[in-house]
């Protein structure tokens, strides 16, 4: 786990190592259950089968053992996407295939991983270091799909192709978010409505990327 060291001091011994990863799974699986702001430490101990003094040992408190979940966590999401880009490069041909893969996939991933991702956004707003790592993974795992969508640039009629993919990216992930209520706490949408709102979103998409706009 190097990279979770800017925010932990992780042990080099093979059994504290293992309890330091313990605590981290612990506190991924009570946060798919409720929000971190509803999860004491002594509960995530519990969880993961260490003592309370095993945990301060490698945090200095609740806030930086989120920053270090937010670390683990992030970098697994980053696995998916490249997962579903490597798919989604074999199995798509032409932007009518590309663009409900790509909307499917970024949204299935944002709600396998919404119950977490709602505890890291919603401390993003106080918490710079989680703002700074969410931002970054924002970036990097979209551009995974916005270069599938550039690869069919010719299909694309828009006269600013570049604009019109990182815009309705952006109107994707933000209807997506919303319905997740990845900025609140509980969903705002329907479950049943999902498949249809991943269709519509595509449907949107795909039209926008093939309008031409009138000259002024």
């Amino acid at each position: 786990m190097p990279a979770i060291t800017a925010h932990a001091r992780v042990p080099k011994q093979g059994r504290s190592r293992q309890s330091f990863e313990r605590i981290i799974e612990g506190t991924i699986d009570l946060l798919r259950e409720r929000s971190y702001d509803q999860i004491t430490l002594a509960e995530i101990c519990e969880r993961s089968g260490v003592s309370t003094g095993s945990l301060y040992g490698r945090v200095a408190g609740k806030d930086e053992l989120l920053r270090a979940v937010q670390v683990l966590f992030l970098e697994r999401m980053a696995g998916q996407f490249n997962t579903e880009a490597e798919r989604i490069a074999r199995e798509a041909h032409g932007l009518a295939q590309v663009v409900p893969a790509v909307v499917a996939s970024l949204g299935n991933i944002l709600k396998e991983n919404a119950s977490v991702l709602r505890s890291f956004m919603l401390r993003s707003a106080s918490d710079e270091a989680i703002e700074a790592a969410g931002k970054k993974s924002f970036v990097e795992n979209h551009g995974k799909f916005i270069a599938l969508l550039k690869a069919c640039a010719k299909e694309i009629r828009h006269p600013q192709p570049d604009r019109a993919i990182d815009t309705s990216m952006l109107l994707i992930y933000a209807t997506q978010a919303r319905f997740l209520g990845l900025d609140s706490v509980g969903g705002q949408g329907e479950a049943s409505k999902w498949n249809e709102l991943l269709q519509d979103l595509s449907d949107m998409m795909l039209a926008f990327l093939l309008f031409t706009p009138p000259k002024r």
